[in-house]
């Protein structure tokens, strides 16, 4: 049986996902966020075992512990390769401006498009979300949807950053109002939602309805 949970990660808020088998305890993380120790201590108190490591984009708050965690359990990086450069880059990723520039590694594995793989214990489909960042992607396994910053509870992440596009973001939410009505909304920050939700409530999500 696949479970999910979850701890906020940083000042910043940034949800970390932690989705497993529960009976092999083996595990994905999707975006440790800047607060590592934190994101790691709940792996051991779960007895997880980590497999895979997925930044939903490049953004400082969302893949600060890149490193920290996958040396830790050894474990592949996966990003889109839109993003690779801001992995590298601590003024594209916006880490410039903190009192903590950072970089990360050469991610392990790139995504290209949208695309489903497996892992030991599961199915996912990446689902290229560009307008937040160029490589912006959200995961679907089953039917939770983890949306990094690309919708959020009644909102959508901020586009005036690098790579942002506004029209390009409204494009992408096409792809997520096809969906199953029942899928749930796991954003990279706040309160999780429903896609059902958002089709009622979410100005963005029926801008992208009406643009169809």
């Amino acid at each position: 049986m696949i479970k999910t949970d979850f701890v906020v990660s940083g000042d910043y808020g940034v949800n970390c996902f932690l989705v497993y088998d529960d009976t092999a305890k083996k595990a994905i993380i999707i975006d440790p966020g800047c607060d590592g120790t934190k994101v790691i201590n709940k792996i051991e108190e779960l007895n997880l075992k980590p497999e895979l490591l997925i930044n939903t984009h490049g953004h400082f708050d969302h893949i600060f512990s890149d490193d920290v965690i996958r040396n830790k359990y050894n474990i592949p990086l996966a990003i889109h390769k839109l993003d690779t450069e801001m992995l590298r880059n601590a003024n594209f990723n916006y880490s410039e401006s903190t009192d903590e520039p950072i970089t990360i590694n050469n991610p392990d594995i790139i995504f290209n498009t949208d695309e489903t793989k497996k892992t030991s214990f599961c199915e996912y489909s990446v689902i290229h979300t560009p307008g937040h960042s160029k490589g912006s992607v959200c995961i679907l396994i089953e039917n939770i949807l983890f949306a990094g910053d690309t919708i959020f509870y009644d909102s959508v992440g901020r586009t005036d950053l690098f790579g942002g596009s506004y029209e390009t973001l409204i494009s992408s939410l096409q792809k997520i109002k096809i969906l199953p009505k029942g899928t749930e909304i796991f954003p990279g920050h706040g309160p999780f939602t429903t896609l059902e939700r958002e089709l009622q409530y979410n100005r963005y999500l029926m801008t992208a309805a009406e643009n169809l």
